[in-house]
């Protein structure tokens, strides 16, 4: 009897042996899996910012949340959304399994700590503070290493600085003065209106485009010109210091598209194009090549309205 309860005894023994170290391999398995670097629901994250030694870009939804367009706070002006929406998928979906480093005196070798991290990261929602994360120096081809703010463990992630711009520049709508379905274009010389699939002078002026002389020809090909560069203007930079363009030649057009109105002024300033659009404060510079194709599809049009007035004299 005492035997069958000591076999028993031991059985037992064995069984919990068994059971807790197949616990314990469940969980040391577990454990190596990839695991999310950060745990946000991210439906509701409305505001970015990202700051570096030369300074700090803050990119939100503001009241254009319903929307899904992303602002450059401060400015007020449209960020590249797409380019946002891609930052915010990666970070999403940084995985990490062991940590590289798990005390604070690694902070520094790795650049994660506060005073000279590559980027420092944080994620808003409204008014709270989602996570922060701060990322550093790289130990390989598109990889960083990462830190959660309040946390020792330094991870390596998949991912690039060029993928995190400090500028301002960066992350700007470059398109965000492009002016499309445009139906009407006022120059200092010319009024040009869209009838139907056609371009015409309004009835203030004779119609450039009644005849099909080579004058027409001509005058449609600068309209279209004109219009491309509207449609496809680009900027490249924002004006902190704005200039004196007293000096300088300008061309200005008042362009209407639909409902909207906007008076465009291109400049050109001691080498330097800039553009302005009434209903933004904000200087932007421009190219030189934008610039001169503007200038000389204005300059075409009018010249090509004379030559129009005097082959009508003639006849």
């Amino acid at each position: 009897m005492n035997t069958k309860t000591a076999l028993s005894g031991l059985l037992a023994i064995q069984l919990i042996v068994i059971a807790g170290l197949w616990w314990y391999a469940q969980n040391q398995s577990n454990s190596n899996l990839p695991q999310a670097l950060l745990d946000i629901h991210w439906e509701n994250v409305d505001k970015v910012t990202i700051s570096s030694e030369t300074g700090t870009v803050s990119l939100g939804l503001g009241q254009s949340k319903n929307s899904g367009e992303w602002q450059l706070l401060g400015d007020g002006l449209l960020a590249q959304s797409d380019k946002v929406n891609a930052l915010l998928e990666k970070f999403e979906q940084l995985k990490v399994t062991w940590p590289v480093a798990t005390n604070q005196t690694s902070h520094s070798r790795f650049e994660v700590d506060q005073e000279n991290a590559q980027r420092r990261i944080a994620i808003h929602s409204g008014e709270n503070l989602l996570s922060e994360i701060l990322i550093g120096s790289s130990p390989g081809l598109k990889q960083l290493h990462i830190r959660k703010a309040g946390s020792n463990q330094v991870y390596v992630v998949e991912l690039e600085l060029a993928d995190i711009p400090p500028k301002t520049t960066d992350w700007l709508d470059r398109s965000l003065l492009a002016a499309n379905n445009v139906d009407r274009i006022e120059g200092a010389d010319f009024v040009l209106v869209k009838s139907g699939e056609s371009w015409q002078l309004s009835h203030k002026s004779p119609s450039v485009l009644k005849n099909q002389a080579n004058p027409v020809t001509k005058n449609q090909q600068e309209i279209e010109n004109l219009l491309s560069n509207l449609k496809n203007l680009r900027v490249t930079g924002l004006v902190k210091d704005k200039p004196d363009l007293a000096e300088g030649h300008a061309v200005k057009l008042d362009v209407t598209s639909g409902d909207n109105k906007w008076r465009y002024t291109f400049h050109e300033n001691n080498g330097q194009h800039f553009v302005q659009r009434n209903d933004r404060d904000t200087l932007f510079t421009f190219a030189k090549s934008d610039y001169e194709e503007i200038a000389q599809s204005s300059q075409l049009i009018v010249a090509s309205q004379e030559e129009q007035k005097v082959e009508d004299k003639e006849e």
